[in-house]
């Protein structure tokens, strides 16, 4: 049931690209998620603490504090380089408002002990600006400038080179609000309408269910959701 409609998405190094895709069509559907991490220790052959997320605080550490700043979106998660974003010197987990016709430049920066593969800006779900020379100092360096045409946001992605795992980092967003345009992708509204078609005709014929009510309420579940989708894909959600 799960769509990973390119053959390099069934790979090792693929398997990333597809996480990241599928992310990317959520961010398209005006959904603001942060980036987090987590191990799977357990689940797969991945030691605790080996998937990290970092987050950035404005004030005094806490456990209430980071905790905030995770939800707005304030991170970037990890298993090895480090990785920055900046739009218009606004961070990640901020909105970047635009008036008058001004333009975007995005800047993001990686470094690592590792050796670096590359560093790509991403706008909306596509690579915008693709990075491998590394500067002087060993990180790579990556900028964009665009003008701002409409609603959308800027994430940035860095990998090292291919070894026996796939290292690499993910920013959190940052938001462009222009009030123009639809902050919807309806094509990627209508991918999660289709894939929960797929989940709802698997539950409906189910029997691994203890009682009929747990199914019914399974079903109920994936309409409700499939109703919230298929009202974006037709425009009458923002």
């Amino acid at each position: 049931m799960i769509p990973r409609e390119k053959p390099e998405f069934r790979t090792v190094a693929g398997m990333p690209l597809w996480s990241m895709e599928v992310y990317y069509r959520l961010l398209n559907c005006g959904f603001r998620i942060a980036v987090s991490a987590g191990s799977a220790s357990g689940v797969k052959a991945s030691p605790v603490g080996y998937n990290r997320v970092y987050v950035r605080l404005d004030g005094a550490f806490s456990y209430e504090n980071w905790f905030k700043a995770l939800k707005v979106g304030r991170s970037f998660g990890a298993n090895g380089p480090m990785l920055l974003l900046q739009v218009n010197g606004v961070g990640v987990g901020g909105t970047v408002k635009i008036e008058g016709g001004k333009g975007l430049k995005a800047r993001a920066e990686d470094s690592s002990v590792g050796p670096l593969d590359r560093l790509d800006l991403i706008s909306k779900g596509r690579a915008v600006r693709t990075v491998t020379a590394p500067d002087p100092s060993g990180r790579l360096v990556a900028e964009f400038e665009t003008g701002a045409d409409e609603r959308g946001w800027f994430a940035a992605r860095c990998f090292e080179r291919p070894t026996s795992t796939i290292r690499f980092a993910h920013t959190s967003p940052v938001y462009v609000d222009t009030g123009k345009g639809a902050a919807t992708v309806a094509e990627d509204a209508r991918y999660f309408v289709a894939w929960i078609d797929r989940e709802m005709e698997f539950y409906r014929r189910g029997t691994r269910f203890k009682r009929p009510e747990d199914h019914a309420a399974m079903l109920l579940f994936f309409e409700s959701a499939r109703r919230v989708y298929a009202d974006l894909a037709r425009g009458e959600r923002d």
